[in-house]
């Protein structure tokens, strides 16, 4: 069965390395990419708070040669240097010696999948190739997806303006999206919780969901915020094409709270 871990509690170091740890995580790949989502440049639940994205490098040190921060923000003005200044990660960066990248720019290779929907072409940054991805989500809903989580981060893996995959449509996008670039392994952080994809209330769930299928780590976050998982289509299409499990009761959830060790 596939394996998706909740951790709750409110320490995010306490609780990445605990997750990891419970998943047996130790990548393949000598080069980690941490995949945030950095859409705007607005802090958490918004976006994937830099503590979180810390808590995964002091995880890794150590366990790969190097670790990048990668994104590539889609409604930022001024681009995604200017989310990761605004946002901590640019001090993070340095404190840790770590190199940012911004996806939109990024040299690719353009890679071909005949049963794509929608997207039979695709320009797969070079950054993600032969990497342990890692998509760092958070745990929010959207007006658009009904929920913004671990495969809908993906969106920001590819490659200059993202308003072709609102035309081409979102959910056999985000499906395509995932199939060129889909993350080794699953990270929501649910500690808070946004009532849309930009802002909106923000309700305390103190959770934080890992998985390596990213399919199940988003069934999971969908049950959280009281949705049926197969109600949300681009997840429901996801399993249908063999991209991870999305039914609950095919899912190993074990349940823990984080042993508190660093206040």
């Amino acid at each position: 069965m596939t394996n998706v871990v909740i951790v709750k509690g409110s320490n995010r170091e306490t609780m990445v390395a605990q997750g990891l740890h419970a998943l047996g995580i130790n990548p393949c790949q000598e080069k980690v990419v941490i995949k945030p989502n950095l859409i705007i440049n607005r802090p958490y639940p918004v976006t994937t708070a830099p503590k979180t994205v810390e808590s995964l490098i002091t995880y890794f040190v150590g366990r790969a040669k190097e670790i990048l921060i990668a994104e590539g923000s889609g409604m930022c003005r001024g681009g995604t240097m200017k989310a990761f200044l605004d946002l901590g990660y640019l001090e993070l960066a340095e404190r840790y010696g770590i190199r940012l990248v911004d996806l939109n720019e990024d040299e690719y290779e353009l890679m071909e999948n005949p049963e794509a929907m929608r997207l039979k072409e695709f320009k797969v940054p070079r950054t993600l190739k032969n990497s342990f991805l890692i998509s760092a989500a958070v745990l929010k809903r959207h007006s658009m997806t009904k929920v913004s989580l671990s495969l809908k981060n993906m969106m920001g893996a590819s490659i200059g303006r993202k308003a072709r995959f609102h035309f081409l449509g979102l959910t056999k996008s985000i499906v395509d999206i995932n199939r060129y670039t889909k993350p080794d392994l699953a990270l929501i952080d649910g500690i808070e919780s946004s009532g849309r994809e930009l802002g909106g209330e923000v309700t305390r769930y103190e959770v934080m969901i890992f998985s390596e299928d990213p399919v199940a780590a988003d069934a999971v976050g969908a049950h959280i915020l009281g949705l049926d998982p197969l109600s949300v289509p681009h997840i429901r299409l996801a399993q249908e094409v063999g991209l991870g499990t999305a039914r609950l009761e095919e899912l190993e959830i074990a349940e823990m709270s984080a042993l508190e060790l660093n206040k």
